[in-house]
């Protein structure tokens, strides 16, 4: 009697314990199922917040767009206007410098003595305004400085002449293709580029080769006995001459000026395309930025002898820069203008839409 009761007490207690068990497992089971529940809830509320946002970001690119659209479609009259004005006297002038070239040499020294300070100072003020200011400071603007100085002050001096040719078609001939110089006859700021590059070469030519018909109605007359080619002055007084330039350079922009970050210097520009990186690797120490340039100045430098002994040697110089500035012209108006003009229409066919 005493065990059975124990045993009976033994199977109360057991069917207890299985009853809570089953409560606990049920209650559990209910708050996971509102645990999930809310999740799914979260979930498909933050979806939707998600998709109500992005539906209102598309409406605002959209009627961004429509209003850029508007924007340029009332600027595009004035616009195609200037364009169609530079190209017109980008094509004519290309037509005057070479019939000074192949017959009216007598114009080169006007040509040059009058366009170029309007362009430079023109350039300082455009890029003044855009932030590249730093790039008026580079070689190229002060070798053509040094070239007006030259055919104003002292023309007849053949020494300065011959050095007015070795900074023609030596360091500023290089500048063409390392700035990668292109005639794209609606771009003003493009075609003063390749002019600040290529017409104190057309105007060595003219000295070198025509010097009397050169200076008839200049106020100086150009050496007709120009000194024979010269280490000294063909190489290393424009050597020398770059030297200095870098000196001055660099204690005015990395010592004096120190531009931030976000401006573009020529150095900046330059290490930065992809076949310096592959060579220098990735922002190459400015000492090796000057002696490379250094190095290339006295190769090009050297050149420029053949140039200056050979007529027909300076002929095939000018026609290499002659067409690697065409065909990157060409590039620009096949490639890039094309493409735009791509963007624009589908612009167009969105507006329609």
């Amino acid at each position: 009697m005493k065990e059975g009761f124990q045993n009976r007490k033994i199977s109360v207690d057991w069917e207890s314990i299985q009853r809570k068990k089953a409560e606990v497992k049920e209650e559990f089971q209910r708050k996971k199922d509102e645990v999930k529940e809310a999740v799914i809830s979260s979930k498909e509320r933050i979806k939707e917040k998600s998709r109500e946002k992005l539906d209102a970001g598309k409406q605002k690119i959209l009627k961004l767009r429509k209003k850029t659209y508007k924007r340029l479609k009332r600027m595009e009259p004035e616009e195609n206007y200037r364009q169609k004005v530079v190209f017109t006297k980008s094509v004519l002038t290309l037509v005057i410098k070479t019939f000074a070239v192949c017959s009216g040499q007598w114009l080169l020294p006007w040509y040059y003595a009058i366009t170029c300070p309007t362009l430079i100072i023109w350039r300082i003020i455009t890029y003044w305004q855009a932030q590249f200011q730093y790039f008026c400071l580079d070689f190229c603007y002060f070798g053509n400085l040094i070239i007006c100085l030259i055919i104003w002050l002292d023309p007849s001096n053949p020494e300065l002449c011959s050095l007015l040719f070795s900074i023609s078609n030596g360091i500023l001939y290089l500048g063409a293709f390392s700035f990668r110089n292109s005639l794209v006859f609606h771009s003003v700021d493009k075609m003063t580029s390749t002019y600040i590059h290529t017409v104190p070469l057309l105007l060595s030519f003219g000295i070198r080769w025509y010097p009397e018909e050169t200076s008839r109605f200049w106020h100086g007359n150009f050496p007709t006995e120009p000194i024979p080619p010269s280490w000294w002055w063909n190489v290393l007084v424009p050597f020398l001459v770059l030297v200095t330039h870098t000196i001055l350079y660099t204690i005015l922009v990395n010592v004096i000026l120190q531009p931030e970050e976000h401006i573009v210097t020529s150095y900046r520009y330059i290490t930065a395309k992809k076949g310096i990186k592959k060579i220098f690797g990735p922002n190459p120490p400015y000492i090796v930025y000057v002696t490379v340039n250094w190095i290339l100045c006295i190769i090009i430098s050297t050149v420029t002898l053949v140039f200056y002994k050979y007529f027909y040697a300076h002929v095939f110089g000018l026609c290499v820069l002659l067409w690697y500035v065409t065909w990157n012209g060409a590039g620009y108006y096949f490639d890039v203008f094309r493409m735009s003009m791509a963007r624009k229409n589908e612009g167009k066919d969105e507006k329609e839409a």
